[in-house]
């Protein structure tokens, strides 16, 4: 067998690897654009240039047509809240009051975060809260209005 047979396994491999490692759709294309002339090193058909110049178009190709494709379709529905984001919304009990110029508190999972009033509206302690945003280390809170029947 022609060496250039062991030098496109290889490519392939090493390029499937790093593929698998990163999961960034990026090195695929060169795994798959090896397999032309990976074919073509094992008849002996077509010297290692062309082996080459099919080897670098063909991973040009894929990259330009089918990776932008590829990524939409794989992070389709991926907008999922992660972390701190997935916070906004949810209602919580103050612990301490906040004002315009205090800064209250609340516990979520076991560890207390720092908050501070929407409007600089005065909130008492054990009210109920509903995170608006985040403002750097501090959650900004607006007192949920509550209806009695």
């Amino acid at each position: 067998m022609d060496y250039m047979f062991w030098v496109w396994l290889a490519v392939i491999l090493v390029t499937a690897i790093i593929e698998f490692a990163t999961m960034d759709i990026t090195s695929i294309w060169f795994t798959i654009g090896a397999i032309v002339p990976f074919i073509l090193a094992g008849t002996k058909s077509v010297s290692w240039v062309w082996q080459l110049i099919l080897f670098i178009l063909t991973s040009a190709i894929l990259i330009i047509a089918l990776r932008p494709v590829t990524k939409k379709w794989l992070l389709k529905g991926d907008n999922t809240k992660t972390n701190i984001e997935s916070l906004i919304g949810r209602q919580y009990r103050l612990l301490t009051k906040t004002d315009f110029e205090t800064t209250g508190s609340i516990k979520i999972n076991d560890v207390v975060w720092s908050v501070v009033s929407e409007n600089d509206q005065e909130i008492e302690a054990n009210e109920i809260v509903e995170i608006v945003k985040i403002d750097g280390n501090k959650l900004i809170v607006k007192k949920v209005e509550t209806t009695n029947k």
